[in-house]
């Protein structure tokens, strides 16, 4: 296997992971920091919006340059976004807490778009007989990544210390 490919199967792996360690527990967390169900909805759905809009501008960007630039951005964002996300028990204010979460899912969001340049820099680093079954791989270590988070969740939920005026729990330390 050549060792991009192993990096975008394991980003793929973490991103997967993350997606679907977060969207369980979002519900309760959202709840937690005082958001309505409607707010909930709107956070839920912000995430994929977010990796919609920015598809398009990574992959250009990454047309335009070369491929590591763009995937490294992304990939910051989406770690800042983890971050962002969790910080908002540290507000003490409902509306700044919430608004912390919408961020960190949008920045989370934006980052995510980068899956689609792994598999755009397959099509392009490959030759043509190893395309299909790389991207199926790709593909399917993302499914494993999915299927696997909740055994994640299960870890998380002792989860309970503080980390200077910060309480890390269950529904934040995803």
């Amino acid at each position: 296997m050549k060792s991009f490919v192993l990096a975008l199967a394991i980003n793929g792996l973490v991103d997967s992971i993350s997606f679907m360690t977060v969207t369980p527990s979002l519900v309760f967390y959202v709840t937690t920091l005082g958001g309505s169900q409607d707010v909930y909805g709107f956070i839920l759905a912000i995430y994929s919006f977010a990796a919609f809009c920015a598809k398009p501008f990574l992959g250009r960007w990454s047309d335009a340059q070369n491929f590591s630039a763009p995937y490294l951005f992304s990939n910051s964002l989406s770690v800042l976004g983890g971050l962002v996300y969790a910080l908002g028990p540290a507000f003490s204010n409902p509306r700044s807490a919430i608004a912390a979460v919408v961020v960190g899912r949008v920045l989370g969001g934006l980052g995510n778009a980068n899956s689609t340049l792994g598999f755009a820099y397959v099509a392009r680093a490959l030759p043509a007989e190893e395309r299909t079954s790389t991207t199926a791989l790709l593909g399917g270590i993302q499914m494993i990544g999915m299927a696997i988070a909740p055994l994640f969740n299960s870890f998380l939920a002792s989860v309970d210390f503080n980390i200077g005026g910060l309480h890390v729990d269950p529904l934040n330390s995803v």
